[in-house]
């Protein structure tokens, strides 16, 4: 076999894995460090089932504009971004570009904007969305919903500066939408207290964007 066709086989593989088209439920790889995160459609939307879990590792959710992703593990054990996905700040989220990479979503994915998580309560049911969304008491990890939808959604808490709470009972997640200078909107799934449930996703704006919360990426 001569070189010329040789390298026309090798072009059409290339093309052709090229060409293979991403259908929402396959794997995602984030080509930035190889790590594997599944996806799911829910309605027309196609999804992130797993919170994010990219950057490097800063203590005490001190992340900076400094050109750099960075993430805070909760309570800064490097075990709980593994299972539990990083922890970034709203600025850390949005506010950079690193060749032409304008948030901390992989190529292809963005950080989804308030309207986008409107939409995603609109198609759910606004009453029960969130048990729909939160994984159930079988998953690993568990949580108390139903998780029929297959997102996942984990207690994986929050933190502020130093500060660490809430693991085991709330899921936070950015929204790219910002309120003001200080304020940005988020997502809030509520585990059980002693004297109430949440069962909704809920939509806010009141927390400040040096919270540092869990990221879930929609597809373009």
């Amino acid at each position: 076999m001569n070189y010329c066709v040789i390298f026309t086989l090798l072009s059409f593989f290339t093309y052709f894995a090229n060409a293979q088209e991403f259908n929402c439920g396959d794997k995602l790889t984030d080509q930035r460090d190889g790590q594997v995160y599944a996806t799911v459609k829910i309605g027309d939307q196609c999804w992130m089932a797993e919170n994010l879990n990219f950057g490097k590792v800063v203590a005490d959710n001190s992340q900076t504009d400094n050109g750099e992703i960075e993430k805070t593990c909760y309570d800064n054990e490097v075990s709980n971004c593994k299972q539990l996905g990083g922890l970034y700040t709203w600025h850390e989220a949005v506010q950079y570009e690193v060749n032409n990479q304008v948030d901390v979503c992989p190529s292809g994915w963005h950080l989804p904007d308030r309207s986008e998580w409107e939409k995603l309560i609109s198609h759910l049911g606004e009453k029960t969305s969130g048990t729909q969304l939160k994984a159930s008491t079988t998953d690993e990890p568990s949580w108390d919903g139903t998780n029929t939808t297959g997102f996942d959604a984990i207690p994986a808490g929050n933190g502020y500066q130093g500060n660490f709470g809430r693991k085991g009972h709330h899921a936070y997640f950015w929204t790219s939408t910002e309120k003001n200078d200080h304020f940005a909107w988020f997502t809030h799934l509520d585990g059980h207290w002693d004297l109430y449930k949440y069962t909704n996703l809920y939509l806010g704006d009141i927390y400040l964007k040096e919270n540092a919360f869990s990221v879930r990426c929609i597809k373009d």
